[in-house]
Formats: structure tokens, sequence, C-alpha cells
């Protein structure tokens, strides 16, 4: 056994551990690359990786010698996303921003093309009454909206949105061009903005937390009533933002 920085490891299993992220890399491996990629010798690997076959993490490759991950991590990984409510994860998570911002935070999800709101949190003192939880909005003039819409496959859009588009202030995008001109700039840097698009006065910045499959599950926003924007520094808010949902995401099984 090897003693290391965070307690005692088992050397054997270290090493099985160790080639099963080798397939990260690379999805198809056999022994002799295996080996090579380990630093060790093919007669260590082969057991290693005869061990692995047997119990389900490892499957041979039909018709090559080649292996690759099996389907017991397969059924292992949908055990944990199973069991993850990332629904009360994200409101714990972000929770915070509504004490250090002077925004309300948003958690919501979409449904036939609107934002449904699931949870709202603020310091109790929020301006902003037209987002409470269950209630539904147009995805296409929220910041939470447009998170989401940014990663939903165009045949979305064309399923559930109308256009032209519902205006509900002069800033409101109302034309298929400007929404996907839109949605590209969310995709590029990773956070939506709403600047007066559903209510004057109202701005909000929001991200997408985004689920194996590169789809979103929920968003989350600040939102700032009446000017409020201005009184932070919003470079930092993107960041911390978009960090908190970006552990979400992975914690859902997404990779960039």
């Amino acid at each position: 056994m090897e003693h290391k920085k965070g307690g005692v490891q088992v050397q054997s299993v270290a090493r099985a551990a160790e080639i099963l992220q080798c397939f990260q890399r690379t999805p198809e491996m056999g022994i002799s690359e295996i080996a090579g990629e380990m630093n060790l010798n093919k007669s260590t690997v082969f057991g290693l990786v005869n061990t692995l076959t047997r119990y389900g993490y490892l499957e041979q490759v039909p018709g090559n010698r080649k292996y690759r991950l099996g389907i017991t991590l397969f059924e292992m990984g949908n055990l944990v996303l199973s069991r993850i409510d990332i629904r009360n994860e994200a409101k714990a998570l972000c929770a915070p921003l509504a004490q250090k911002y002077p925004a309300t935070v948003h958690i919501a999800t979409h449904s036939e093309g609107e934002v449904i709101y699931v949870d709202k949190m603020d310091s109790g003192t929020s301006l902003i009454s037209s987002s409470n939880v269950g209630k539904r909005a147009p995805m296409h003039c929220t910041g939470v909206g447009k998170a989401m819409l940014a990663y939903l496959p165009e045949t979305y859009i064309d399923q559930y949105l109308l256009f032209p588009l519902k205006r509900l202030t002069e800033k409101t995008i109302t034309t298929r061009q400007q929404l996907l001109e839109e949605l590209e700039k969310v995709r590029q840097s990773g956070i939506a903005m709403d600047e007066e698009e559903i209510e004057p006065g109202l701005s909000c910045i929001a991200a997408p937390i985004l689920q194996l499959n590169g789809e979103p599950v929920l968003a989350i926003s600040l939102s700032f009533p009446y000017g409020r924007i201005r009184e932070i520094n919003i470079a930092e808010a993107r960041r911390e933002l978009l960090t908190h949902t970006k552990e979400l995401s992975a914690r859902l099984g997404y990779r960039e």
C-alpha cells in the first residue's frame, strides 16, 4: 500500500482507477497502449484490465483486441444522477448571491417555449414581484429564457416560438434573426442578459445549468430592479454566476 496525501491508498485500486481515466482521453485502447500510457509492464496491465472486464467496468470491443468502458459505469453513473437534487443544490450554492448583490436570484426551468420560475431568493427588500414561484414568462425576453434557448435545438424554437415575437418593451427582441444572433452571443460567453426587455428598469444576468447531453435543465439569474445593476461590479457578478452554473452542470455530468 502507498501512503499519500489524503490517506492510505491501495496501489492496485489506484492503478485500476487510472486505467479507467485513460479511456476519457481515448475511447478504445489495447493492452500495449494502456501499458505505454501508464508506464507499466503489459502483464500488470493485463491483470488489471481482465479484472475490470470481469466486473463490467471495461468490455472488449467485438472484432478486435481493444477495450472500452463498460456498461457497469453507465449504470452506476445513472444512479449518481438520479440522487442529485439539482434544484436544491442550486439554491444552496446561489442563495449567498442574493445577499452579496442588490439582486433577486431566480431559478427557472422551461416548458413549451415558456420560462417557469421554480425558486426565488432575495434579501427581503426585493422590488421584483413579477416573477413569483410557479409563474410563467416568455423565453425570448428573459435572461433565464435566453440562457436556456441558447442550448436547446433550433427545432425547439421552430416548435414553440411564434414570430414576430411579442414586444413587451421598446427593447424586446421580436425577429428570428435578432434572436438567433443574441443566442450565439450567449453561447460564446455562457451568459445571457436581459436589459429591460421584459419590464422597463429591470435588468438581469443569467446562465444555464446543462445536463449530460448538453441541454439545459435549469437556469439561474441575478435580477436587478430599477438601475441597481449599476451599483455592482458586473464583470465579477458574471464570473461568479458562471462559476456556480458550471459547477452544477459538472454535477450532472456535462463536460465542455
